[in-house]
């Protein structure tokens, strides 16, 4: 194996371009001599003669060649790859992957998807738009970098952090005896025909919780915002659904 630094592979490249000592030590902002050190160096580690010299023209041998050729591909590639590396760091190119539920997809998030491709135009942004649970598997899963979910209980494996609080809505026909509340309790919604939207999710867990004891009828229980909505304007129930879901009614 043949341990030759980027420098050393520079130094090099920048002889074959000046064929002059001097000037190529100055580009590589050494003295002559320690550049000459380099080179005879790199000499001594493959074990062949690249340069020829006298003390008016400097040429590189066909080994010279040879490597100097080889050094320009590696060069460019490390370039590159450290260009890439500038360009995720400053958020000029990548990817970013956000698993949420459908309240959040449809309403809140877009415009801040929009404001982020302005910033941000070289980074593709990825959205998935399902019930909490799968949220959370999907960031388990790596396919997406984290999930804008609502406070889900425990989480095994992973960090959360609060960004904000909502509250939960009646939504209800016009004609509804609740309708022209502007405070409804939970306790008002006894004997009520419920549809009840995604149980398994965090809203659903998080009502089921707060509703027991409460005497409701379920009506239908579905996993679709508008579903909800379309069920509620016809009249087959009233629902308790998440402030930021408003829009869909």
């Amino acid at each position: 194996m043949i341990n030759v630094s980027t420098r050393v592979l520079r130094a090099l490249i920048a002889l074959d371009e000046l064929r002059h000592f001097s000037l190529a030590a100055e580009r590589c902002n050494v003295t002559q001599s320690a550049f000459s050190q380099m080179i005879a160096k790199l000499e001594n580690d493959v074990s062949l003669r690249l340069v020829d010299r006298d003390r008016r023209h400097v040429s590189l041998t066909r080994d010279g060649e040879r490597l100097v050729a080889s050094a320009r591909r590696m060069i460019a590639e490390l370039d590159e790859i450290g260009a890439d590396l500038r360009d995720h760091a400053r958020m000029n190119k990548g990817r970013v992957a956000v698993a949420t539920s459908p309240p959040f997809a449809a309403h809140w998030l877009p415009p801040l998807i929009a404001q982020f491709g302005v910033r941000h135009p070289g980074v593709r942004f990825e959205l998935f738009d399902h019930l909490p649970p799968r949220c959370l598997e999907l960031v388990r899963e790596r396919q997406a970098d984290f999930a804008l979910v609502s406070a889900p209980g425990p989480l095994v494996g992973l960090q959360s952090r609060v960004l904000f609080q909502g509250s939960f809505v009646l939504a209800c026909p016009k004609a509804h005896r609740l309708a022209a509340r502007k405070r409804v309790d939970l306790d008002d919604l006894d004997g009520a025909r419920l549809v009840r939207y995604a149980r398994a999710g965090s809203f659903g867990q998080h009502l089921q919780y707060h509703m027991r004891g409460i005497k409701i009828e379920d009506a239908m229980e579905v996993e679709h915002l508008p579903t909800v909505a379309g069920l509620v304007a016809a009249g087959l129930g009233v629902s308790v659904v998440p402030s930021i879901a408003v829009p869909f009614f």
